[in-house]
């Protein structure tokens, strides 16, 4: 369940008396009940300070990790946190996100923020330049995390501030904010790092990538250029040829050696006026806007909808997903391509705007054969549509995250390893 603002600021006060593992763990149980109303008594968790100690500082079996296939080619390691590990990371994240505000030019893992927003900022520019950041999960240590936690809004820190590297048995016993600074980094590490598959993971890096964000927007500024980040996608965009070899230096010097992350040079890209730019996936020459490819595959199969029924079109689209990037996402399996269907002119919609006439004329297509097969309206709105098309998933750790955390929510790791299932249900 979505925290209403009330909640929020409630959770900021409580958070900032807080002092000890017990108050921290009430303060868990307190926004457990808010989020999870309406878990059955089977699923039903007790947080206790004895359970924060216990998930903290197991050495062994706190994740389940497993394997899927990037867009690109290869595999992905996924880690996944066992149920009760995940609840309580669920709940954190809520704090995380109540307490911390991300620079504004952060748009990944944002709420109310998405790549539409991401590349918005970069329309009309003569120049785009491209990067990201290499390993960005595994890159961000638990020292970072740790260290991070003790500055502001957070201030989880005390004169009498444990030593991390001190091998010695946790307990609920001892005090101090700057104890419950290390005991949510251990909560939310894995291996010494944030692991992919944790749901405080992507809030974690907004937070660890704030100086970042500032020493990069601040740069930006002084060459009249315009930065965005969406999770480990890096953009400048300018409308003058200000992305030289000066700049690449600068910009090493503020991500690698004053930050400590990697630049992948490999992914670096700078596009020109005269080409198509594209940010996160989405087309920004002129306007906000997919390629004619994504469009193509719309109409194609709202055509083949209507000409051949769903029976059919369904056969047809079973051949034909797999050739696609998007079967990736899914382990081998398809979805029902009306779902599909949905979701692409949802998201077409994000992208041109709710009142674009090419969107209301693919939309209204759908929802008259939607209720013809039906007898149901379409009710899915625009706002309810999670940005991860495999055409404008541009962030691998977007897809890692996301989908399968999702997929982890609804049916739990053994489906989770086989299968993603389709995005609208």
């Amino acid at each position: 369940m979505r925290l209403t603002p009330e909640n929020i600021e409630e959770i900021k006060v409580r958070f900032a008396k807080t002092e000890t593992v017990e108050e921290l763990a009430q303060l868990l149980s307190w926004v457990y009940a808010l989020k999870f109303p309406k878990r059955s008594e089977k699923t039903t968790i007790i947080i206790e300070a004895k359970h924060l100690n216990y998930y903290a500082f197991k050495p062994v079996n706190r994740y389940k990790q497993f394997t899927i296939k990037k867009k690109s080619g290869g595999e992905r390691t996924i880690s996944a946190p066992r149920y009760k590990l995940k609840t309580i990371q669920k709940c954190i994240h809520e704090i995380l996100n109540a307490v911390f505000t991300p620079h504004f030019t952060a748009t990944g893992f944002v709420p109310r923020k998405s790549i539409v927003d991401n590349a918005k900022v970069h329309i009309g520019k003569q120049f785009v330049f491209n990067t990201d950041l290499k390993d960005f999960f595994p890159s961000t240590e638990f020292r970072r995390i740790k260290a991070v936690l003790g500055l502001a809004p957070f201030n989880l820190t005390d004169a009498n501030e444990i030593n991390s590297n001190k091998d010695k048995k946790k307990t609920s016993d001892e005090k101090g904010k700057g104890y419950l600074g290390y005991l949510i980094a251990n909560l939310c590490c894995d291996n010494g790092c944030l692991p992919q598959g944790a749901p405080t993971s992507p809030t974690l890096t907004n937070l660890i990538c704030q100086r970042l964000d500032k020493k990069l927007y601040k740069y930006a500024k002084s060459i009249n250029a315009t930065y965005s980040r969406y999770a480990d996608d890096i953009t400048f965009s300018a409308n003058k040829p200000v992305f030289d070899e000066t700049f690449k230096k600068i910009l090493i010097d503020l991500i690698e050696v004053q930050e400590k992350f990697k630049i992948n040079f490999e992914k670096e890209r700078l596009q020109g006026g005269g080409e198509r730019q594209s940010v996160t996936g989405i087309i920004v020459n002129r306007k906000s806007n997919v390629d004619r490819k994504y469009l193509k595959d719309v109409r194609f199969w709202l055509m083949c909808w209507k000409k051949f029924g769903t029976n059919a079109t369904q056969q047809k689209f079973l051949v034909q997903f797999p050739e696609k990037k998007g079967f990736l996402r899914y382990n081998g399996t398809t979805p029902q391509f009306y779902n599909y269907l949905n979701g692409k002119i949802l998201f077409l919609g994000m992208v041109r705007g709710a009142k674009d006439e090419i969107f209301l004329k693919q939309k209204m297509n759908f929802d008259e054969l939607y209720s013809e097969v039906t007898g149901k309206n379409n009710k899915t709105e625009i706002g309810t549509v999670i940005q991860r098309d495999s055409n404008y998933e541009s962030s691998d750790l977007s897809k890692g995250i996301l989908e399968i955390l999702n997929e982890l929510d609804r049916n739990g790791y053994t489906n989770a390893n086989n299968k993603l299932k389709t995005i609208f249900k």
